[in-house]
């Protein structure tokens, strides 16, 4: 039988482009031998919801990539356990030149990844946004107090 957990991890922020909160930022679905875990697409926000580091793409990268690593971490795992990642950006080649600074949290070997380029995605500033997904084994599982189980 699986077990879900709807998780919204402490120093996060928890809305979305409309300042409202419109989904859960991490998904948690426990069955048998593993813990499968979804990560919401992470983008570079302040704890009130604000856009951090407006026109930097260094600088968004690096703060989706911590907010990545609070969301996993608020469930037991790390960013050597994502298995793929899907990456949207406003701007392909600012992010190609800004790469490198994502390799500082995911290391070798790389998680499956896809790039998808868009017209503009949930704020007007926001450069880049990735979501991923993990897998951990069930004794690694930590789950918050306030985890809302389905």
């Amino acid at each position: 039988m699986l077990e879900r957990y709807y998780v919204t991890p402490e120093n996060s922020y928890k809305v979305g482009g409309n300042r409202r909160i419109v989904y859960t930022p991490v998904v948690v679905v426990k069955g048998g031998d593993h813990v499968h875990i979804h990560v919401a697409g992470r983008t570079s926000r302040t704890l009130e919801g604000d856009v951090a580091c407006k026109g930097n793409m260094r600088g968004q990268i690096r703060e989706v990539c911590k907010a990545i690593e609070i969301a996993l971490d608020s469930v037991g795992a790390n960013t050597a356990d994502v298995i793929r990642t899907n990456t949207y950006t406003t701007d392909i080649q600012s992010y190609f030149e800004a790469v490198d600074e994502r390799f500082k949290y995911f290391k070798d070997p790389l998680p499956t990844s896809t790039l998808i380029g868009v017209a503009s995605l949930a704020m007007p500033d926001v450069l880049v946004e990735i979501e991923c997904e993990a897998i951990i084994e069930p004794e690694r599982l930590r789950l918050p107090k306030d985890a809302v189980r389905r």
